[in-house]
Parts: C-alpha cells; structure tokens; sequence
C-alpha cells in the first residue's frame, strides 16, 4: 500500500496534523487525536476496528476534492 494524497486543514504548520492518507488500493487512513475511553465505550465498536477523531475542515478538505 502506498499513499498517493495526503489532504491536511490549511491551518496545520508542522505536517503532524489531523489528516486523511489517500491509498493506491482504494483506502482511506484516518490521522487524528485517539478517542478517549467515554465516549468510545458508549459506542459499538469492534475490538479489531478504532475511532479517531479529526477537525471538520479536514473533513471538509476531504469533501471539497470530489465535491461535483
């Protein structure tokens, strides 16, 4: 797996910031802060799968390079 795109806010200076990993095999990797124990043991969540969590204008990054 190699990363093709990295999309990171604009706001972010040191390049150790929240981000989304565009992949060659057609994933997405999530960089951001760990979830904290509440509320993530409020949540469903499988034991082999995490939550992260990231600023919405990294996600909206994110929208912005498909938005149509």
């Amino acid at each position: 797996m190699n990363i093709i795109k990295t999309i990171v806010s604009p706001a972010c200076a040191n390049g150790a910031c929240p981000s989304f990993h565009l992949t060659d095999t057609g994933t997405v990797l999530v960089q951001g802060a760990k979830l904290a124990a509440n509320p993530r043991n409020s949540l469903d969540i499988p034991d082999h799968e995490d939550l992260v969590a990231i600023p919405k204008d990294v996600f909206d990054a994110l929208l912005a390079q498909y938005a149509q």
